[in-house]
């Protein structure tokens, strides 16, 4: 009853070679008790919330993209008392009809930016529908047949929410309480095995994750992008919108753009990711071959970051349009010091607050988010040598990503410029190098040293 692997870092959207971007969401910090302080309906913008009493707090929205380290950033919140949805908005219209027979009020604009919303303000699970997944029920007429939960390795906590979980009323607007996966048992894996929060604390931050260019409504989004980039600033808008509908009723939402600054790393760790699951793009066989599951030999270099030097521009370019005061975190500023990442995204709120763990209540391995292709670069891309003998002088950028002297962990200030507003990336200058002791910085700073760098 619970085959949603493929909701974790790996759906067709974003792990295709030649797609467009992604995004992470979080949203944050619920200290009201929810139980008990509904008081009234408002709608704003379209969006009917709950206001509530005292539901000042840390909120987190991430927009990400694929292979960033995302799904290890959520699971590292999660065990420290946080609660964090990962991949809240993915293949919705895939998944959610195995488990609920109402999947079209989820689908519109309003039933998703809601779920965003809803997800901001309290701890939320994974998707509307993600009672029924997490403790093994295919739909409500399933259930009607049987009343017995299948036996897929839950925790005894778990277990023992399954009967109200499956009960709940959690359809939009999301407000209802039922809908409230306090103890965080639904929040990252559709098929996870126990709680994170087995004591029913308020988490000292909420909020959710998923891919920047997820669907929030009928628009093919990766596909409008390609052609007209007023559909980034009206996704952009989108996501504004429900972001301060949270803010209305008090919370303090942090804007988190999270992607990698080595983008010829990045290039491969999604390429045979890929390749591993069968997906190809119609174009690949130019620009690379594959000479094993592990490694190939570079035909196209520029086509080779292509996808990845696109996606940053447009998060970059994206991201201040959702927040003034965006902040963004690179997959290597994670892999220097987990701790320090994550102390940098509670030190930024203005708001303070207890940020206390709750206790490593249950763990998942993320040994495929933390490690990816961890070797020499030799090991992946069998015309290294040629590879970088050609860059040397025409893309100093991408021939520092190609040395090994360049640490895996090195977070790099990708050289930019500005071409009629848009933001570009220009890897015929040389990258810089950034500070290795911040694990955080806002977009505009990050933008200010990439047009400085090596000008």
């Amino acid at each position: 009853g619970c085959e949603g692997g493929s909701l974790v870092d790996s759906s067709p959207n974003f792990e295709m070679f030649l797609t467009p971007l992604f995004v992470s969401l979080f949203a944050g910090n619920a200290v009201a008790v929810w139980r008990n302080s509904h008081e009234s309906m408002a709608v704003l913008n379209g969006t009917q919330n709950v206001a509530t009493k005292g539901s000042k707090g840390a909120s987190i929205l991430v927009l990400k993209d694929a292979r960033t380290g995302s799904t290890w950033l959520c699971e590292e919140m999660n065990q420290r008392g946080m609660h964090i949805t990962q991949e809240a908005l993915l293949n919705w219209e895939r998944e959610c009809p195995k488990f609920s027979d109402s999947c079209s009020e989820y689908f519109t604009t309003q039933g998703r930016l809601g779920w965003v919303t809803q997800s901001l303000l309290r701890p939320l699970p994974k998707t509307p529908y993600a009672f029924q997944g997490g403790c093994g029920k295919y739909s409500k007429k399933a259930m009607k047949k049987s009343k017995e939960l299948v036996d897929m390795g839950l925790s005894v906590d778990k277990r023992a929410i399954c009967p109200e979980a499956l009960a709940a009323d959690c359809s939009p607007p999301y407000t209802h309480e039922s809908c409230t996966d306090l103890r965080g048992c639904f929040n990252q894996l559709p098929c996870q095995g126990g709680c994170y929060n087995a004591e029913a604390k308020e988490p000292s931050i909420t909020g959710l994750s998923f891919n920047f260019l997820s669907k929030l409504g009928d628009r093919d989004i990766e596909g409008c992008v390609s052609k007209d980039l007023n559909c980034l600033s009206r996704q952009a808008e989108l996501l504004k919108e429900a972001k301060e509908d949270a803010e209305k009723q008090g919370k303090e939402v942090l804007t988190l753009m999270q992607t990698r600054s080595n983008l010829l790393r990045w290039t491969i760790s999604k390429v045979l990711r890929s390749h591993k699951n069968g997906l190809r793009e119609e174009n690949v066989e130019k620009i690379l071959k594959f000479n094993s599951m592990t490694s190939f030999t570079v035909l196209d270099i520029d086509g080779l970051v292509s996808v990845t030097k696109k996606k940053v521009e447009l998060m970059l370019q994206m991201s201040n349009q959702v927040a003034e005061d965006a902040q963004i975190m690179f997959y290597e500023d994670l892999a220097r010091d987990v701790d320090g990442a994550i102390d940098a995204i509670k030190s930024s709120y203005k708001h303070g607050g207890d940020f206390s763990s709750a206790g490593k209540v249950y763990s998942h391995s993320t040994k495929n988010t933390v490690d990816q292709h961890p070797e020499g670069l030799e090991a992946y891309i069998e015309n290294l040598d040629e590879f970088k003998e050609k860059t040397k002088t025409a893309r100093p950028c991408l021939y520092r990503m190609a040395d090994n002297k360049t640490a895996k962990d090195e977070t790099i200030v990708l050289p930019l410029t500005k071409e009629d507003g848009a933001i570009k990336i220009d890897l015929s200058r040389d990258c810089c190098i950034a500070d290795r002791n911040t694990y955080l910085r806002s977009v505009k700073d990050y933008v200010k040293a990439g047009l400085e760098c090596s000008a």
